[in-house]
């Protein structure tokens, strides 16, 4: 990132003075000039200056008080020191003092333009630092926002929309047979929806590693997996989709069998709504070389672009433009909440485990699962 350097040089001899400024402006500065220590002090106190070049031996505060005073006002102020009378011990005490540089004179202009562009390198550098440690704190504060925000929405929403799918569910005989049941139906769904959302919502709330609960067995993996494709076999169907599970009886792991049932579900239910109707699901599991569980979920789907694809467990990211989505979990396409991998992501790295993914455009992904066969909190 491109700085307009703030530049001051303070010299008490007028035609050193005037070459420094003809220099500075020949490499493309701009400087303000000072004619002594105590007009230097004084300039530099009524605005923020980058850089300072400032002669030692002057009337009134010398080099050395000035250096001493302003580095004690203003740390981050880099300034180079110049001098007639240079001496070893004197640039020790410059240096010591904090100034970045010190140029004896008669003045190597040649010299002089390579150490402030050094130093120039220097404060960008710092700047930069500045603004990224900046962006990294306003981001930490916007995700502690949103956790806030999932927390207490999720909170106060669970008690109305379960009274709500209570009701729904009370009267739907009442309408059995009537000329207002497709209509009463469309509230069914809509409900139904408006719960998983809400439940969705209460999950990421608790799947942060910090937060999240393991409650260990030993189990085998297939069965989660079978459980899952079980549930998801109509919908298989209605897509037209083949789905293949490769996963030995043998494989087991000690983990949470609710919430990687969940990872399972998760998944699946991806690779189901990216996949075109007809295409295939396959299910993969075995042992790493370092005797860790893998489970790979690979489609023939549509495939994550290459620059999403580090942005995809990101909380509330969706592939591609989610305004062009519908709400679904199962239809091609079908639109989210864009939280679901991000809760497969912490509960994978709850087990201690990790998750990566390959995708080619127009060809497909594969979510790999990699689980320690003995959880790190057992």
């Amino acid at each position: 990132m491109e700085i307009t350097p703030n530049i001051l040089v303070v010299e008490d001899e007028a035609p050193i003075r005037m070459i420094w400024d003809r220099f500075l402006k020949r490499w493309g500065y701009q400087a303000d000039l000072a004619e002594n220590g105590r007009q230097g002090l004084d300039m530099a106190r009524a605005r923020p200056y980058d850089l300072m070049i400032t002669d030692l031996t002057m009337p009134e505060i010398t080099g050395q008080e000035l250096v001493h005073i302003l580095k004690a006002e203003q740390p981050n102020l880099e300034i180079i020191v110049t001098t007639g009378q240079g001496t070893i011990e004197l640039a020790v005490e410059m240096i010591k003092a904090g100034a970045y540089e010190f140029i004896t004179k008669p003045i190597s202009f040649n010299r002089a333009e390579f150490v402030v562009k050094k130093c120039f390198e220097k404060i960008q550098a710092q700047q930069e630092n500045l603004r990224l440690l900046r962006k990294t704190r306003d981001l930490e504060e916007l995700n502690q926002i949103k956790e806030k925000f999932i927390t207490i929405t999720s909170h106060e929403l669970r008690t109305p929309v379960g009274v709500i799918n209570n009701i729904v569910e009370m009267l739907a005989p009442e309408f059995k047979g009537k000329e207002e049941e497709h209509l009463f139906n469309i509230i069914v769904r809509s409900s139904q929806h408006l719960n998983e959302i809400v439940t969705q919502m209460h999950d990421l709330a608790g799947s942060s590693t910090a937060k999240l609960k393991i409650e260990l067995t030993r189990f085998g993996l297939r069965e989660i997996w079978e459980d899952v494709a079980e549930e998801l076999e109509l919908v298989l169907k209605d897509r037209l989709q083949t789905l293949t599970l490769n996963i030995p009886p043998q494989l087991e792991i000690q983990g949470d069998r609710t919430k990687l049932k969940k990872v399972a579900r998760e998944l699946l239910q991806n690779a189901i709504k990216f996949t075109p109707n007809q295409g295939s699901i396959a299910v993969e599991g075995g042992l790493s070389p370092q005797g860790e569980a893998l489970i790979s979920v690979s489609d023939t789907g549509i495939g994550i672009p290459q620059g999403e694809l580090e942005n995809i467990f990101q909380m509330f990211y969706e592939v591609g433009d989610a305004l062009h989505h519908h709400t679904s979990k199962n239809a091609f396409k079908g639109g989210g909440m864009g939280i679901g991998l991000k809760i497969v992501m912490d509960i994978v790295h709850g087990h201690g485990g990790k998750i990566d993914v390959t995708s080619q455009e127009g060809k497909g992904s594969t979510f790999t699962v990699t689980l320690p066969q003995t959880n790190p909190a057992g």
